[in-house]
């Protein structure tokens, strides 16, 4: 499931207080309401996307948890950013037993003909 940030959805930046983040909310709920004017065909699903950004964004506690969650997403991108990509001719490593040679068998197994 993709992450969407609900900074983002709200248009606020992560240092946004309660009432700018109160504010934000109310703005895009009159804009993408079904009886505004305004309102598209898709405005349906992104409104249901800022009710759950607000519903974590607009109470502190939530807010701070989903902090600390991005805060430790970010750190453990940033660990594997610099990882190279697997190689399709490399991956998945080749083993042994990949393609068996009846004299390594015998030797390991001692199976004897």
């Amino acid at each position: 499931m993709p992450h969407t940030d609900f900074y983002e959805v709200l248009g606020v930046d992560r240092s946004a207080s309660q009432q700018e983040i109160r504010r934000a909310y109310r703005r895009l709920v009159r804009e993408l309401h079904p009886d505004s004017p305004e309102a598209g065909s898709a405005s349906a699903d992104r409104l249901g996307a800022v009710f759950e950004a607000y519903a974590v964004l607009g109470h502190p506690h939530r807010r701070a948890a989903y902090d600390q969650a991005l805060r430790r997403a970010e750190a453990a991108f940033s660990l594997w950013a610099g990882m190279p990509e697997p190689r399709s001719s490399a991956w998945p490593p080749r083993s042994v037993f990949d393609e068996p040679d009846p004299d390594l068998l015998r030797i390991l197994f001692r199976w004897f003909p």
